[in-house]
């Protein structure tokens, strides 16, 4: 939810829901980073490049999700400031648009999982080498977020870093 039409087209959406049900609503909040500007998986799912109508991807490090791939554009820190921003914005627009939870997907290879793995995050500030540094963006969005939600409602953080590690074939060893 990035704009103010976003939020109304979704209002239509939750309108309709609430005619007919009165069932707690909630809401997932992402960014696909470095995995952004694909094609829709039944025509192969691959990267759309610039110059065929796709958009220059973020991610923490320019490091593509494929070989060949285009390279995201590493994240500066103004950069991931005006993320911050702007999960903060979509989450006062969730709130005002009723929703009882909000989800923070930070998992399948999207944004907030790339921060959190060693592979996608080769960044040598306070947001990359350690754990403890790849977890702060994450932590630092949930926060901001919970300080806009409202403390009553629930809010939550869905990445399975173990199960890709595995995936990928690697030690979660590797990920600490």
């Amino acid at each position: 939810m990035w704009d103010d039409t976003t939020e109304q087209a979704l209002a239509e959406v939750v309108n309709a829901v609430r005619q007919h049900a009165t069932m707690p609503l909630g809401i997932q909040l992402g960014h696909a980073g470095r995995k952004a500007s694909t094609a829709v998986p039944w025509e192969g799912g691959g990267q759309i490049r610039q110059a065929n109508g796709g958009w220059q991807t973020i991610a923490p490090s320019a490091t593509p999700f494929h070989a060949e791939d285009e390279a995201p554009e590493a994240m500066s820190l103004a950069q991931i400031d005006l993320l911050k921003q702007q999960f903060v914005e979509a989450a006062k627009r969730a709130d005002r648009l009723g929703f009882e939870l909000i989800e923070l997907h930070g998992a399948h290879g999207y944004l907030l999982h790339q921060f959190l793995s060693p592979l996608a995050n080769q960044r040598n500030d306070q947001y990359g080498g350690s754990l403890q540094n790849r977890m702060r963006l994450l932590l630092e969005i949930f926060s901001e977020v919970r300080a806009v939600f409202r403390r009553t409602k629930p809010s939550a953080y869905a990445s399975p870093p173990a199960t890709g590690c595995r995936m990928a074939g690697m030690n979660s060893n590797r990920w600490r």
